[in-house]
């Protein structure tokens, strides 16, 4: 995480990003961010303090609002689905005409198109999410080395 956010300061990628000391979302500058454009969030974990080995996950997903207004579609959907289905039922049970049966199965097209739009963001949005793994990737090389190649230093411990 330190080298993520060294370069980041340094570094004029055009990637920006917030840091915990265990995690951190990396996306695109303002300027290059579009509807569609991802963020990239990493958690760093080290199993056990003596265990050398590290592990980096990482998730790609839309930017939050767009997430958040998705979550509320798509339980909207399942609301109303509901609600007209157990109407439908109740309808069918009358000896009414069903209409209400007809919202499931708009809800479910509503659904189709909201995933539809999800896979057309995903592929709008994937030299973004190349750049962004490509810099992580590099981050992570470079850690590597780091840690494989320390620096020289004299006898005062001066580099």
């Amino acid at each position: 995480m330190e080298l993520l956010r060294e370069r980041l300061d340094s570094d004029e990628s055009g990637i920006r990003g917030e840091f915990s000391s265990r995690n951190a979302s990396l996306r695109v500058v303002r300027a290059e961010r579009r509807f569609w454009s991802a963020y990239l969030d990493l958690t760093v974990d080290g199993s056990a303090p003596d265990d050398e080995t590290v592990r980096v996950w990482g998730t790609f997903s839309p930017r939050p609002e767009i997430w958040t207004g998705i979550v509320f579609s798509v339980g909207t959907l399942i609301v109303a689905s509901t609600i007209s289905f157990f109407f439908g039922i109740a309808q069918l049970s009358l000896g009414e005409t069903p209409w209400a049966l007809l919202v499931p199965v708009g809800a479910l097209v509503l659904a189709a198109a909201i995933w539809a739009a999800g896979l057309v963001g995903q592929g709008l949005s994937g030299d973004e999410m190349y750049r962004l793994r490509t810099y992580v990737d590099a981050c992570i090389r470079e850690a590597e080395h780091r840690l494989t190649n320390p620096p020289i230093t004299d006898e005062a411990g001066l580099p």
